[in-house]
């Protein structure tokens, strides 16, 4: 094999005999040289027994070529056993090939369950092996760089390992930060950094685990900050516990012995605002209503609004030294606030959500209905209400498309006519409402 290996005449040419043989999956067909160089030219001629030199180009047929061979010392070396021999290795045939990668692919991620057997492990490796949705990226880096994919599957397959036993025990309810979780499965804080190949493949493996435990939750390929902050807190993961808060009023905290917590009862008598951090939210046994707090003769609500500027006029409107319950989104649920609104649902308290009529607003909303269905209510979300607040605010073709991901039935009427208006509407144009709303639903609040 050293004379064709050697001899840069030839090098073009097996190339091209190569692709052919890999294509057909036998010795067959011809091949074309274009732009013969002398190198060529030369070699072509002494092996094929006809002229080449001055030719631009030349075909030759497998058949000749090895009708040739066999004219020499080559004679009785079988095709395929003189490809293999010019590249040093098995040459496949691109069926071959497939299959190899098929084969190899398959004992790849054999490998993987059988070292990390984990309930949440088998879920994920399943559907990656299924190629489900969002698992291209992974297949790509299996063709890439399957060494440092095998590490990072590790990695993420280890963590679901300890995802399974900390559910088992319980102890989802505690929290831990995510830096810590990276560090106690993997020895590195940034192990699963959100903005990583393996971060981002944690993010994929929770959130189809999700959707088999929550039909209602709906797989996302681009999710928000938010979204994902909520996700590793479904798991009992948090990524930031001081920064991540929830603004509130007229609410209680409540300890397992059936007492309030003395901060939460201090801001209740004075009339305060509390700004409650992720990390003390965490350690709540239970939040209520203060106002009816040990009084069975009021309602258990809560009131909650999308913004900042509408939860403080809301407040201006009441003369109360006591305020009324009270949580502002900000605009977005927060782990904090999703947390809160779960304890205030788990004794029973109905929710009253009042948003803006724009298609992030009613995404929100549509949002919370999902989650809970029994005890959030629609406040002034109707399309009266949506008339009377509606603004000049022109809302674009690309805004407007969110709407298709609203399809609550409660929210039906207002998406329409929203979609038929095509402007905004905010909630600074109900407060009034809003306020007298409240003192309706609670009208001796302050006795």
């Amino acid at each position: 094999m050293r004379y064709f290996r050697e001899n840069r005449g030839f090098h073009r040419l097996f190339s091209l005999m190569i692709k052919k043989y890999q294509g057909l999956g036998r010795a067959g067909g011809s091949v074309t040289l274009k732009n013969l160089t002398a190198q060529e030219q030369e070699a072509l001629s002494l092996f094929l027994g006809r002229d080449c030199t001055g030719r631009a180009s030349v075909t030759v047929s497998l058949s000749a070529f090895i009708e040739a061979m066999n004219k020499t010392k080559y004679a009785g070396i079988g095709f395929k056993e003189l490809l293999d021999g010019y590249v040093g290795r098995d040459v496949l045939t691109r069926s071959e090939e497939l299959e190899d990668r098929r084969n190899r692919k398959a004992l790849f991620f054999r490998n993987l369950a059988e070292k990390h057997d984990s309930p949440y492990g088998r879920l994920w490796l399943e559907h990656i092996r299924r190629a489900g949705p969002g698992t291209r990226g992974i297949h790509l880096a299996f063709e890439k760089h399957p060494d440092v994919l095998a590490g990072q599957l590790k990695n993420v397959l280890a963590a679901l390992c300890r995802l399974t036993r900390m559910r088992r025990a319980g102890k989802t309810a505690a929290y831990v930060r995510l830096p810590v979780f990276a560090d106690r499965t993997v020895h590195d804080p940034h192990g699963f950094d959100l903005d990583t190949e393996q971060g981002r493949y944690l993010i994929s493996a929770l959130q189809l685990i999700r959707s088999h435990e929550d039909q209602g939750y709906t797989v996302s390929s681009r999710l928000a900050a938010e979204e994902v902050t909520e996700l590793l807190g479904h798991f009992g993961i948090i990524r930031d516990d001081l920064l991540n808060f929830v603004t509130c009023a007229g609410l209680l905290a409540v300890r397992e012995d059936g007492t309030p917590v003395a901060w939460w009862r201090a801001a209740w008598d004075d009339g305060a605002v509390l700004n409650v951090p992720l990390r003390e939210m965490a350690g709540v046994g239970a939040v209520v209503p203060a106002a009816s707090f040990g009084r069975v003769d009021r309602p258990k609500v809560v009131f909650v609004v999308e913004n900042s500027g509408v939860f403080s006029e809301i407040l201006d409107g009441f003369g109360w030294t006591r305020l009324p319950p009270l949580v502002c989104t900000n605009g977005q649920l927060k782990l904090a606030c999703l947390l809160l609104l779960d304890k205030l649902v788990a004794d029973n308290t109905t929710v009253h959500y009042s948003g803006d009529f724009d298609p992030e607003g009613l995404q929100l909303a549509h949002r919370l209905l999902q989650r809970y269905p029994d005890r959030l209510v629609p406040w002034c979300y109707t399309v009266n209400d949506y008339e009377r607040c509606v603004s000049e605010v022109a809302l674009p073709e690309s805004r407007l498309r969110k709407l298709d991901a609203v399809g609550h039935p409660l929210l039906a009427p207002v998406r329409e006519k929203m979609r038929s208006v095509r402007k905004a509407g905010y909630q600074e144009g109900l407060v009034k409402t809003l306020v007298d709303d409240i003192k309706r639903i609670l009208p001796d609040m302050n006795d």
